[in-house]
This record gives structure tokens, sequence and C-alpha cells, in this order.
């Protein structure tokens, strides 16, 4: 796992008024929560915009520096956008320890092309594009790879179908769905025809 370090200051200010002076100066307002409690950050929007080309949309520890030299292990937990710009608004981190197992929402990422979309003209729908983990700080993956090349026509991939990963469990419903290849939609709408022509064509007393 690569190691993705962030430069933050403390800030004593809060309320609209400050937080909107804090972005016109070129920082984002943010707050650490961890065990001791929650502690207000200011991060510069140059550096937070760096950071989240890094990373993308994966799931990422992230070392925060702060200007008196110390360092704390974090996740980033949530991001508020303003949704007439798109910047950035404010930043929540979670305190991790190394030692604690930890919960995050990973993004899955498909690779290869799918046996069914191929050579059988299918489709391939992705159903749940992150899924959720726990494990130790160390082991989390940026990422789920999945390979999709051997899918064919009906075919699906569920939670529990994920690759393993050392050190990782996936949460929830094992039967999830999270990916599966369709039919190609002439194929599909040509059966549904052929099942409502038979089914007008049934005459009273005739079983379904």
């Amino acid at each position: 796992m690569s190691e993705h370090i962030l430069s933050v200051s403390t800030r004593e200010g809060q309320g609209r008024g400050f937080a909107r002076r804090l972005r016109a100066q070129g920082s984002i307002p943010a707050v650490i929560y961890g065990k001791s409690g929650s502690n207000k950050l200011a991060v510069t929007e140059k550096d937070f915009l760096l950071l989240m080309r890094e990373i993308g949309g994966s799931a990422t520890i992230v070392t925060l520096e702060n200007d008196k030299g110390g360092k704390t292990t974090t996740l980033i937990q949530a991001v508020q956008r303003n949704p007439r710009t798109d910047r950035f608004e404010h930043i929540d981190f979670l305190e991790v320890s190394a030692n604690q197992t930890i919960t995050a929402h990973i993004p899955v990422h498909t690779h290869g092309e799918a046996k069914g979309v191929k050579t059988g003209g299918g489709s391939l729908e992705i159903s749940l594009h992150e899924v959720e983990v726990s494990c130790l700080p160390k082991d989390l993956p940026e990422q789920i790879d999945l390979d999709v090349s051997g899918l064919d026509i009906g075919n699906t991939i569920h939670v529990a179908g994920l690759p393993e990963i050392k050190g990782v469990t996936y949460q929830g419903d094992p039967e999830t769905v999270v990916v599966i290849c369709n039919a190609p939609m002439a194929e599909e709408a040509t059966d549904s025809a052929e099942g409502e022509e038979t089914a007008e064509g049934e005459k009273p007393g005739e079983e379904a």
C-alpha cells in the first residue's frame, strides 16, 4: 500500500463566516475525529487536490503532518463539495490505530473483456461499484481488482466470489451481485415478446 502524506494546520476559528474566509485564502476547513475527540484543521486546497489526483477514488490511509511536527494516521471519512462549483468545502478525517480493525468502502475495478460481451454481443453491468471490507490499516486495499473475462451471458459474480485478499474480510450479504453479463437488448426484447404472445394465445381452461 502506498504511503500518502498531507500537511495540515490547526485552526481555532469556526462557523460559516470563518469557513468562507478560509476558503477564500485557498484552504479547506477539516476535522479529525479520534479517541480523544475532534480537532479542527485547515488543509491547503492545492495540496488536497494533488492528493485526490494521486489516490483517485481509492480508500487510502493518509498520514497527516501538522504544523507542530505531529503525525496522525487517518482515513478520509467524508468530503463535502459545493454543488455549483464542485470545489471541496469540508473534509472529515478518521484517526486509525495500527492494531485496530477498521471498516471502509473500497472501489471495485473490473478488467478484461467478458466472454459474453466479446462473442455474444452482451453487455457488462456493474451493480456494486464499491464493497465494504474490514481489516487492519496495513492491509487496506486501495481497490478490488476483478477479472471479468470469464463471464458468459447470464453469468454473475457475487460478493462471495470476489478475489481473496490476505487480512481482508468482505462485509455485507455474500449473495449481493457485483457484476452481471446481460444478454443483448434485441434478444431480451424478443424473449419478452414471445412470452407475451404465448400468454395471449392461451385459451380459457388451458394451463399456463
